[in-house]
């Protein structure tokens, strides 16, 4: 046990757990609310996802589970954009232009 007897689990931590629950809409309602936003520190975790979810189709695919395919599907099409954009703002923050 790392935290003693009747101590509060941290904040991300509930945060995390809270999330990982939740319906995406009130997630974005919550990141609305509190101004949260992604920016080129996401975009190793987020190139990272891409990858994943990219392989998860292929796998999905051999297999035949459609629906699951047709999720890691959106989430790849929803990805490829915003790894995209952040790139360009990390190379535009960085000063290349290449």
């Amino acid at each position: 046990m790392t935290e003693p007897m009747g101590s509060p689990p941290a904040l991300d931590q509930l945060v995390e757990q809270y999330l990982g629950l939740e319906s995406m809409e009130v997630t974005e309602l919550l990141l609305d609310l509190c101004g949260a936003r992604l920016d080129t520190r996401a975009l190793p975790l987020l190139q990272k996802r891409l990858s994943e979810e990219q392989m998860q189709v292929a796998t999905l695919r051999t297999h035949g589970y459609t629906r699951m395919c047709e999720k890691s599907e959106q989430l790849v099409e929803s990805l490829q954009p915003l790894v995209a954009a952040l790139e360009r703002s990390d190379q535009h923050s960085r000063g290349d232009k290449s």
